[in-house]
């Protein structure tokens, strides 16, 4: 439903990106940029960054309010799913408690994004995707490109169903950025609804998607428990669809013909919950271990001599970072032998 949520959310962009669109086309029709002195290219980059910045930003606000609704909701529902289970009356953050969590925890993502604050994450982002155009505006006027030549650098060609233009590139990071987000504040709210009830909450277990898509550190992390407060929580990098979920007093109980989705060869389908990534991939043929794994390590993971659970220990070190495959023959040099891989 998170999934779902998210591709919705990112829909709302296709107006603004229309608004974007339209004062670059207003501003430049008017005259030709290879008029301009350098000096008057500036002023004129100033007001069109700035109408731009306005846009960008708007979108970001409607995101953010959005992302407090999601959040007090998720919190409302996990506390909910606790009732169910346990015939009690689960604790609920007060929204104002849900708000500061979601404001003030930075997000774990990797790369230069990792440890930002929400709002930040947001403002850098409308901040680049706003340089991005007039950076090409720019560059365009430099290589004394005509105004049209430098809008069709902007929207994109038809030929090409305007994919080749910064604009797409601006559509793809905004999804990629909400996504991101959304995927931060629901798991942030559940967290804090799980620390809230600490009488049936025992930790939390990390869940990733079964999948040839899924990233290798979230391949490693899957159905590992943590106490909650003591371990990594998704979104790990951006565009994770990785999520938790609550280990209770009933665990054993709830795990019973539990299933879970994946999406393996020859299609999707529910499988046992009790399978972790790689003992789902065990199942699946040569071919899709390869797609997922990438060649060496699926030699690796079939020719190694180790159990799933085995290889999986093997793939992130003590701060749940993927390993190298350098790294990876450094501790396990006789893994590499019994699969005759160099």
């Amino acid at each position: 439903m998170i999934e779902r949520l998210k591709a919705g959310e990112v829909k709302k962009f296709e107006k603004y990106l229309r608004k974007i669109d339209a004062v670059v086309r207003d501003q430049l029709t008017r005259k030709e940029l290879t008029t301009y002195s350098r000096q008057r290219l500036e002023e004129f980059l100033a007001r069109v960054d700035g109408k731009l910045l306005d846009i960008y930003k708007a979108y970001a606000d409607v995101v953010q309010a959005d992302l407090v609704d999601i959040a007090l909701y998720e919190s409302t529902f996990e506390a909910s799913s606790l009732n169910h289970a346990f015939s009690i009356d689960a604790v609920v953050p007060s929204n104002a408690v849900i708000r500061a969590a979601v404001f003030s925890y930075p997000l774990q993502v990797t790369g230069i994004d990792g440890g930002k604050l929400l709002k930040r994450f947001l403002n850098d982002w409308s901040r680049t995707e706003t340089m991005r155009v007039t950076n090409t505006i720019r560059l365009g006027f430099g290589q004394g490109q005509t105004n049209a030549q430098i809008i069709q650098a902007v929207r994109g060609t038809a030929a090409q169903n305007f994919t080749d233009g910064v604009l797409a590139i601006s559509n793809r990071n905004a999804a990629s950025v909400v996504q991101t987000a959304i995927q931060h504040v629901a798991t942030t709210a559940r967290m804090e609804t799980l620390k809230a009830n600490p009488d049936v909450v025992q930790g939390y277990r990390w869940v990733s998607t079964l999948d040839r898509k899924t990233s290798q550190q979230c391949k490693g992390l899957d159905g590992r428990v943590f106490k909650v407060g003591k371990g990594p929580l998704p979104p790990a990098h951006i565009n994770c669809r990785s999520t938790t979920t609550a280990v209770t007093r009933l665990d054993d109980f709830f795990s019973k013909g539990a299933t879970r989705a994946s999406v393996g060869d020859g299609g999707g389908g529910q499988v046992d919950a009790s399978l972790t990534y790689y003992t789902w991939l065990a199942t699946q043929p040569a071919s899709f271990q390869d797609a997922a794994l990438g060649p060496v390590r699926g030699k690796l993971f079939r020719n190694g001599g180790l159990t799933p659970e085995k290889f999986a220990t093997l793939q992130l070190n003590s701060k749940f970072k993927p390993l190298t495959l350098a790294e990876l023959k450094e501790i396990e040099p006789e893994m590499f032998k019994r699969a005759g891989v160099n």
